[in-house]
């Protein structure tokens, strides 16, 4: 294979996008998919990318294939959303891509034009393609940032320093490489791994998409653990773009249930109230000196990690009889929370701040025991038969 066959084969619009489904783990319907490009020979022969995009890059052609590419990916694009106008479409890119402003440009002129929704769009960046970029690329991956492009970690897991990486670029979720999710059912690491992944995606606010989920057993495996998302084989291979709108159509659903997020949401409330407790603990150890709180618990119910999660349900859950409960017992703890450090931080006597914990004590056991009765009822709605 040389350069001059890609050359031909972008003239002769011999590359397409395919396009691999994504669930959503809490509602259990398609959410969006993966545009996977695909060289389609005039014989009919499929050559997948693992076969051409090493020589894409390294002679620098990757650009102009993602240049041209991203204008069809807009016709797909209008042509899905005229079907499901909300579901959410990613694209590989190369940090070769980034040294210029073209791509960010054409992705601008789309979204500026009304040729798509800055919100139903994702670009997918490899950590290892990244991790040597110049400040041009970081420059233009911020700009898409600015745009509410949403920007995705692919293959967390496999490079060196990928919490170093998500400190640094404007991430908004992150993908678990398909290796580690495909061993995690018979590697206690690996499960660990894919545990710890997602705890850590959840206290930062990112969606975490699971890929390669290739059974059933893996899928309720991520489902439990509160994996947001899934893609994989045992969903849907990558498809065409006809394939894919029949598929849209099928109205299929899958496991969908919050067992999973309802256990990361404990997490999140217990680490809240332990900073908090730290917190008047620091400013009550002060006596009168410097009160100024490092690392303050997030005062704002919407803010804090278990906000986050609560509110970006949207609509979903808003009639289900906990969803009012678990909004006004969890405003209440924050009231709680915020009062309990302006007491300690005013120099309130012992007497009245320990009133302040018991209360704040009893909050906090109301907003676990509405998390778990979720878990409870996600348990029950999963059971289809009553043993005997």
């Amino acid at each position: 294979m040389h350069l001059k066959d890609l050359k031909e084969a972008l003239e002769n619009k011999e590359f397409a996008y395919y396009y691999q489904p994504k669930v959503s783990m809490i509602t259990g319907k398609l959410c969006g998919a993966e545009a996977l490009l695909r060289w389609q020979k005039p014989d009919g022969r499929i050559i997948p990318p693992s076969e051409f995009i090493p020589l894409a890059e390294s002679s620098g052609f990757i650009n102009e294939i993602t240049l041209v590419m991203f204008q069809q990916l807009i016709i797909d694009m209008s042509i899905i959303h005229d079907v499901v106008d909300t579901l959410v479409i990613s694209f590989n890119a190369s940090a070769k891509d980034f040294r210029n402003n073209r791509l960010t440009e054409a992705i601008r002129h789309a979204i500026t034009n009304k040729l798509l929704t800055s919100d139903t769009l994702e670009v997918e960046l490899t950590e290892t393609a990244i991790l040597d970029s110049d400040e041009e690329v970081k420059h233009q991956i911020n700009l898409l940032h600015e745009m509410g492009i949403g920007l995705a970690m692919d293959d967390f897991g496999t490079g060196y320093s990928s919490i170093d990486t998500l400190s640094k670029w404007p991430f908004s979720s992150i993908k678990i490489d398909q290796g580690v999710i495909g061993r995690m059912g018979h590697s206690e690491k690996d499960f660990i791994i894919v545990q710890s992944s997602i705890s850590m995606a959840h206290e930062l606010g990112l969606d975490i998409v699971a890929e390669g989920i290739e059974t059933e057993d893996c899928y309720q495996h991520l489902l439990g653990s509160g994996c947001t998302k899934g893609q994989g084989y045992w969903i849907s291979r990558p498809v065409p773009l006809d394939e894919f709108i029949d598929f849209t159509k099928l109205g299929k659903n899958w496991s969908g249930e919050l067992i999973g997020l309802a256990y990361q949401a404990q997490l999140d409330h217990i680490k809240w109230r332990k900073a908090l407790i730290d917190g008047l603990y620091y400013i009550s150890s002060r006596k009168g000196g410097n009160t100024q709180l490092r690392g303050t618990p997030e005062l704002d119910p919407r803010k804090c990690s278990l906000g986050k999660w609560f509110y970006s349900l949207g609509e979903t859950f808003t009639k289900e009889e906990w969803y009012g409960q678990l909004e006004e017992s969890h405003t209440l703890l924050h009231h709680t929370g915020a009062n309990l450090l302006e007491s300690a931080g005013r120099g309130r006597p012992k007497k009245e701040l320990i009133q302040q914990m018991r209360k704040l004590t009893e909050q906090s056991i109301r907003v676990i025991g509405i998390l778990q009765e979720i878990e409870n009822r996600s348990v029950e709605n999963s059971r289809t038969t009553d043993p005997e």
